[in-house]
């Protein structure tokens, strides 16, 4: 066999390899209902709900009690609530940020986050302003 004819063998083994890597782990962003349906089939899997925090009610943080349990609602992108779970210290500035991302499993009646992704737009805006003051 010629040298080119190994390296494109090589190239479409590596290649193959890639794609099937990025099959086995694919992002799904669902809402809550259907955390709750998957949890049924995959009870290991973990999805992406975007949501916002549910200001009416009470997010429970205690670190003097138990640092690493913060409980707080949410309502999806499609306006279900539930309640969530975060086995972590609270997220800063969690209760000003306008939507989150929320990485984790359905578990019994709640959603269980393994990871909280958080933006305030807001605070990205009062910088820009700066910004354009300073000029």
């Amino acid at each position: 066999m010629k040298l080119v004819h190994i390296l494109g063998i090589v190239f479409i083994g590596i290649a193959l390899a890639f794609v099937v890597s990025l099959y086995g782990n694919p992002t799904k962003y669902v809402s809550f209902p259907e955390a709750a349906n998957y949890a049924a089939e995959h009870p290991d899997k973990e999805y992406h709900v975007v949501a916002k925090l549910d200001k009416q009610k009470e997010l429970v943080y205690n670190p003097r009690q138990n640092p690493n349990y913060c409980s707080f609602y949410a309502i999806d992108s499609l306006n279900n609530p539930a309640k969530v779970v975060y086995h972590n210290a609270k997220p800063q500035d969690i209760e000003r940020t306008e939507k989150v991302v929320l990485i984790g499993k359905w578990s019994g009646d709640h959603f269980e986050a393994s990871s909280i992704l958080s933006k305030c737009p807001s605070k990205y805006n009062e910088e820009l302003s700066k910004e354009q003051l300073s000029r």
